[in-house]
């Protein structure tokens, strides 16, 4: 999935919507004279986004942008008709007449000036050809709300499956989500369903294709009006796919030639499609609004009652983005009764990497997994806009086999091919249940709660709700077993506090009798089933901080019985405390609390004052695990009981000892990794001897040292032209008269090429008058870490260790790593900075490297907090050695570096946030 935005940000992004297409030939000029908005100009700037601001301050001639309004159309009495015709068109009408009255004004000064412009209805905007002038006028008007640049957008890019599915078969993911089970245990294929996607369009004449696109009449004659939007404008006026992702995810859909390709999971349903993805911004919108009021192939004669009812979206941006694009345009599709199917995007393994739309809370995306169940590398994690989890849902995306261009055939990977098979689940379901057919809402918790629950905790959440799988993997026949068949009814009530009657949003509603249903209480409350086979229910109902309450109620042939139940408060106390360091420094960690119990997931610590605080119903036992988010620090865990007063459970978590990788703590000892070690030259009072030398550039490209990293210390004879070498590398003085073990370690590569190349690692305790060696190798190679004793150096103030390489055309000996002492792990006097980094412009976190000035080795870099919901991503910390007022750097990719001088505390932690300008900005 690739949305390429060479022009801007997605994150810039509001809304989306698309086409009544009023386009007038002519140059861009200023307006003539307005009305002056009450609000002052700086506010009226204001609405022109900075990115556009850039773009029309660049150019003396005219850019694109957008130009939004702030009228938007109540779609809540349209979303609640029941005939699907109706209820199309009055969502449709709805969104018209918003657009027309608020845009009215606008439009016609822009055509009196001969401006070029594009109005759209299902997003209120239009699209615009202008200059400064003309943006700065059009923003100084009340009724627009925001000018925004425009962008481009590229296909979603293919990606080859490895080798080839056999094809007298049904395909694996038609099979793996149980599709076929459902053809021959209901004897439903999606009858009486349309699906659609916005693409890069379709081989309507695919032999797995022809005949379930709704454009066939029959007898090879086709009517394309109403069944094929040409967005992009390269089709003319039958349905064409350039590209070959759109007809690859159509046929997963519903593909099958009535031989060998089973392909698709609802083959009995019906197709249309547009191909808006992705020539550019526009023709995304275009499409979008086109399938909630189809036209013919001239724009004209739209009729909502031809729109679909499932629409796939396999498209989306290629980075991690929350941004709200198309948001307007997902709202008008769910009030219409259109179900949206997203891929989640192909940014993985990372964390937070779900790309827009996906991401957003309203829009339901998919995931990828293979054949053995494994999600796949590429599938993006949540968590998405707000924390919220996702994806939604997982489904099989790797190596999927499906319709390309040219009647043929290919294997693909993707989440662009995992959301098809969702689509065609629910053409499945709908065409099973009329009922179901345009509720949203119940269709979601339906797929939620019958997939296959796939524990996976890598980006946080539940065994059975996870970042990684969502709500677990797509299960087609387990939807159909609850899908309401026959005579049906409704279920809904209030869920309230038994004392105050207060309504209890986020409650979870559990419906048991002929189906199953779990359906949450929204911020009122209130609950609603969906459609439910007539029949005795059992209402069970769960909210933490209550007791569980109970409610029977008979659902009746075509009425909404109603079912309230009042829960019981159970009494409730707080737990706080602080999490501190352990070992020396003192001060407080960010870091993660697990209490058994507690249903809400961890808590976190403040990264600045350490606090946590949580309520837990009281006269009980709890198990806390407190785990610091820091590197180097060991997890504690206890067991408390809870009575009937707040309770205060501070935690001092302790360094780790052996790996000594917390920040602020080192190895008591002389280290040295040669990383920052850029030349020939040396640093940190070492010093080379003999000709020719040591050399820290690696001139022969020669693998690192085992064991070691970055940049190392080597001497490379078969680099020194014939010359023979005879040269020392010579550490400073180290001072171990308060070692009473010391010893030396090193991570090494000894290359010989024969017995006159030898290696010797020689030790001084009087300052380097004489030398003793205590490590040779000659013609035996040698890896990896060494480990050297140094008893005759214990408590000496002046040890000196060498290393003496001499060869003539031997190869090399590479050195990295190298430590003096007895690794202790000890507090270093400092202090701790964190903070964040964002996107001067637009908010965005930057994943910024953070450095003492000068002193590269006390650096962070910013990380995702993808568990907390409570923080952002772009957390960084950095232990500083230097105390009082100290100077910073923050840089990063794209980024102009800033500096700023902080005031670090010994012991303490002091928090600075970076807001950082791009590099071309």
């Amino acid at each position: 999935m690739r949305l390429a935005h060479p022009r801007r940000r997605i994150t810039t992004v509001v809304v989306a919507a698309a086409a009544t297409v009023l386009a007038l030939n002519g140059a861009a000029t200023a307006l003539p004279s307005t009305t002056p908005d009450p609000r002052n100009a700086a506010a009226a700037k204001a609405k022109i986004r900075p990115q556009l601001q850039t773009q029309l301050s660049a150019r003396e001639s005219t850019v694109d942008f957008w130009v939004y309004f702030d009228a938007k159309a109540d779609l809540a009495k349209a979303s609640a008709i029941t005939d699907w015709d109706a209820r199309g068109t009055a969502v449709a009408k709805a969104l018209r007449q918003a657009a027309d009255e608020s845009q009215r004004a606008v439009r016609e000064e822009l055509s009196a000036s001969g401006v070029t412009y594009r109005s759209f209805w299902a997003t209120n905007a239009i699209k615009v050809t202008g200059d400064q002038a003309l943006a700065e006028r059009l923003a100084a008007r009340s009724e627009v709300s925001s000018l925004l640049p425009s962008f481009t957008v590229d296909p979603p890019p293919i990606t080859k499956g490895v080798g080839r599915q056999a094809v007298d078969a049904v395909e694996w993911g038609v099979a793996n989500i149980n599709a076929d089970d459902v053809w021959d245990q209901f004897g439903v294929r999606g009858e009486d369903i349309t699906v659609a996607s916005i693409d890069t369009g379709v081989q309507f004449d695919h032999p797995a294709l022809v005949r379930q696109y709704r454009g066939n009449k029959g007898d090879g004659v086709f009517d394309h009006n109403y069944n094929w939007f040409d967005a992009a404008g390269t089709c003319g006026g039958a349905p064409c796919d350039g590209d070959g992702h759109g007809t690859h995810t159509m046929g997963t859909m519903v593909g099958d030639d009535g031989a060998d390709n089973r392909i698709g999971v609802a083959p009995g349903a019906r197709w249309i499609a547009a191909n808006g993805c992705c020539p550019d911004d526009a023709a995304l919108i275009s499409s979008g609004q086109w399938l909630l009021e189809p036209t013919d192939l001239n724009g004209q004669n739209p009729d909502a009652s031809k729109r679909p009812h499932i629409i796939n979206n396999s498209w989306g941006t290629t980075t991690p983005s929350d941004a709200p694009f198309l948001e307007d345009i997902s709202l008008a599709w769910t009030a219409s009764g259109i179900f949206g199917v997203w891929a989640n995007g192909n940014n993985g393994p990372g964390c937070r990497t779900s790309g827009a739309p996906g991401s957003r809370k309203i829009n339901y995306s998919v995931g990828a997994y293979d054949s053995d169940h494994t999600i796949a590398p590429f599938s993006s994690r949540g968590a998405g806009q707000d924390g919220e989890i996702k994806p939604n849902l997982a489904a099989p995306g790797v190596n999927v086999r499906s319709s390309m261009p040219g009647g043929a055939y290919a294997n693909l990977n993707g989440t662009s091919m995992a959301s098809p098979h969702v689509a065609g689940a629910i053409a499945l379901a709908w065409s099973a249940a009329a009922a179901m057919v345009g509720d949203i809402d119940g269709t979601r918790s339906l797929l939620d709660g019958t997939a296959i629950d796939n524990p996976d905790s890598q980006c946080g959440g539940t065994d059975d709700d996870n970042n990684a799988f969502g709500e677990g993997r797509l299960d087609a026949l387990a939807l159909l077993k609850q899908v309401p068949r026959g005579t049906t009814g409704r279920l809904g009530g209030t869920i309230s506090d038994a004392e105050t009657s207060t309504p209890l949003p986020g409650a979870t509603v559990t419906i048991t009798g002929p189906v199953s249903r779990e359906v949450t209480t929204d911020a009122d409350g209130a609950y609603q089933s969906g459609a439910l086979p007539v029949g005795s229910y059992t209402i069970g109902v769960r909210k933490y901080g209550y007791a569980s309450g109970a409610s029977e109620a008979q659902v009746r042939e075509g009425a909404t019985t109603t079912a309230d139940v009042r829960l019981v408060a159970q009494p409730m106390n707080t737990v706080s405390g602080t999490v501190t360091d352990g070992s020396g420094h003192g001060w407080p960690l960010y870091a993660k609390v697990v209490i058994n119990g507690y249903p809400l997931g961890p808590v976190f610590t403040d990264p600045v004052t350490g606090r946590y605080s949580l309520r837990l119903p009281r006269s009980a036992s709890y198990t806390m695990q407190v785990t610091a988010q820091y590197p180097g620090y060991q997890a504690t865990q206890r067991t408390f009981e809870l009575g009937e007063t707040d309770l205060v459970q501070d935690a001092a978590l302790t360094v780790d000892e052996s790996a000594c990788t917390a920040p602020g703590y080192r190895f008591s000892g002389v280290s040295e990794d040669f990383d920052d070690w850029t030349d020939a030259g040396t640093r940190n009072g070492w010093q080379t001897s003999g000709k020719p030398s040591w050399r820290f550039d690696n001139p022969g490209y020669r693998p690192v040292p085992d064991g070691g990293d970055g940049r190392f210390a080597i001497a490379d004879s078969a680099t020194g032209g014939g010359k023979r070498y005879d040269t020392s590398l010579t550490s400073p003085a180290i001072d171990l008269s308060g070692d009473a073990a010391p010893q030396l370690t090193f991570h090494t590569s000894y290359y010989p090429d024969d017995a006159s190349q030898r290696a010797d690692v020689d030790v001084s305790t009087d300052g380097g008058r004489t030398w003793k060696t205590v490590w040779r190798q000659t013609s035996d190679h040698a890896f990896g870490k060494v480990t050297l004793p140094l008893p005759q150096a214990a408590g000496r103030e002046d040890v000196r260790i060498r290393f003496h390489y001499q060869g003539r055309d031997a190869w090399w000996w590479a050195v990295d790593n190298v430590f003096v002492g007895t690794r202790a792990c000890r507090p270093v006097e400092g202090g701790l900075v964190v903070g964040f980094a964002d996107d001067h412009d637009t908010g965005a976190p930057v994943f910024a490297t953070v450095a003492r000035t000068g002193q590269p080795r006390e650096a962070g870099t910013g990380v995702t907090t993808p568990v907390d919901p409570a923080l952002g991503d772009g957390l960084y910390w950095v232990f500083s050695s230097a105390v009082g007022r100290t100077d910073f750097t923050a840089s990063a990719t794209g980024y102009q570096t800033a500096t700023a001088t902080i005031p670090v505390g010994k012991d303490t932690v002091v928090t600075h946030d970076w807001s950082l300008v791009r590099a071309d900005g």
